[in-house]
């Protein structure tokens, strides 16, 4: 048993350069570990609440040294003697102590930091893999039998715009997914490959380019459809099959968009009703192979997402994120409705690993695929590629094969594919 000797925080800097938190926690049997909690800028409306410090003299008001003060002042001490088995009454008063539905007292961040050092140092005490603890601890808490049988598929990042990008592509992300038959090694090398393929085209091509800060590229094009014609030239080039081999995916994040009850897109004039942007949207997958359809459509238009679900479902992954947003009131509407059938997860939606275990065995027990996200500020903290093998999610999505916060999670999965010798995630 490993008890509790102390707990401490400190402010570092995410993958932006703005501030988050890295903890630290002590056992009395010298168990040492460490984790750091990434933050992102396109939050949904229904997500949690950052606690962030508001002093406009120092980093903008984005610091976090109450959230650290908060960890090393009150929440630490009082867990000392605590055994570290005891994760999840340790996050119940977590929340107890919070007393609000957005954590916007103590901050999601301050909650999550400390409830994943609870999990790293369980994990260590019981000499398992992160990984295989975290499966271990879904299998007891929901008397499950999810064997570590895949490693999920990923989501690879391309070409960025909207918020995350340049301003004259719409859509937030862009991307490349392999066939899910694919090992992920392999994934990974075609994913390079494929970004490296991008790269040169812009640089023959003279394309005024710059990279975003989730690693993909933010080339200097005119409408939507552009980045995706690019996308499929060079996926073309490497003599694989659209459809079958390779497909693409979309994160539209219309909350970039969305103005006046209307979809203003640069593809066309003028802008769209909801009818007409979904038949853009349908064309647009047939066209480009598209297998992930992330946030189509603005979040709180459920009618529209049953709509779009109901006539793409069967051929596409309609993805829910700022539209259920780790919310289980939401993801339950959305399932009586029929508004998706796939859901994206990320830390800092809830404040508590228990409540991101109780919402990924909600969207499993629903039939839904689960999506496990990194965030756009991230941190070099792997812990989010564990969790992913470990709840057996269907895909997974950390950004481009560049930059070194996105790379590590990369790096991650390929280490467990090794351990656990896996060939391929689904026998199809």
């Amino acid at each position: 048993m490993a008890q509790i000797k102390k707990i401490t925080a400190r402010e570092i800097l995410d993958s932006r350069g703005i501030p988050t938190i890295e903890g630290k926690l002590v056992t009395a049997n010298n168990i040492k570990v460490y984790s750091q909690v990434p933050s992102g800028e396109s939050l949904g409306k229904h997500e949690g609440i950052e606690l962030r410090d508001n002093d406009k003299t120092r980093h903008l008001g984005q610091g976090v040294l109450k959230a650290v003060s908060y960890i090393n002042d009150s929440i630490g001490p009082k867990l000392v003697g605590v055994d570290t088995s005891r994760l999840e009454d340790i996050d119940n008063w977590l929340l107890k102590a919070d007393g609000s539905s957005t954590y916007q007292n103590l901050g999601v961040n301050t909650l999550m930091i400390v409830s994943q050092l609870i999990l790293r140092a369980e994990a260590v005490d019981q000499d398992m893999a992160l990984y295989q603890y975290i499966n271990h601890l879904y299998n007891t808490k929901f008397k499950e039998n999810v064997h570590l049988a895949q490693i999920p598929t990923a989501i690879y990042n391309m070409i960025n715009g909207g918020k995350h990008g340049t301003k004259n592509l719409d859509f937030q992300e862009f991307h490349v997914v392999t066939s899910t038959s694919t090992k992920f090694s392999k994934s990974l090398e075609f994913a390079v490959a494929t970004y490296n393929g991008l790269k040169n085209l812009f640089y023959e091509r003279n394309a005024d380019v710059s990279v975003s800060e989730e690693g993909g590229f933010t080339p200097n094009l005119f409408t939507n459809t552009e980045a995706f014609e690019i996308i499929k030239e060079v996926l073309l080039s490497k003599k694989v099959k659209l459809g079958v081999d390779v497909f693409t995916g979309l994160d539209c994040a219309p909350s970039y968009y969305f103005k006046d009850n209307k979809y203003a897109i640069k593809d066309r004039g003028a802008s769209l009703n909801d009818d007409e942007y979904i038949d853009f949207i349908t064309e647009a997958i047939d066209k480009y192979n598209i297998l992930i359809l992330e946030d189509p459509l603005q979040e709180d238009d459920f009618n529209n997402w049953a709509k779009l679900t109901k006539q793409v479902g069967k051929q596409v992954f309609v993805v829910a994120d700022d539209f259920v947003a780790g919310n289980k009131e939401r993801l339950k509407k959305a399932v009586a409705k029929g508004a998706c059938n796939a859901v994206l997860i990320k830390f800092n939606q809830v404040g508590t690993i228990t409540e991101m275990l109780d919402l990924i065995h909600d969207i499993k027990k629903a039939g839904l695929r689960l999506i496990v996200s990194h965030r756009l500020g991230e941190t070099t903290d792997a812990l989010i590629a564990d969790l992913a093998v470990g709840v057996q999610a269907d895909f997974v999505k950390f950004g481009s094969p560049a930059r070194g916060e996105r790379i590590i999670k990369y790096n991650r999965l390929l280490n467990i594919e090794y351990k656990l010798g896996i060939s391929s995630p689904y026998k199809s």
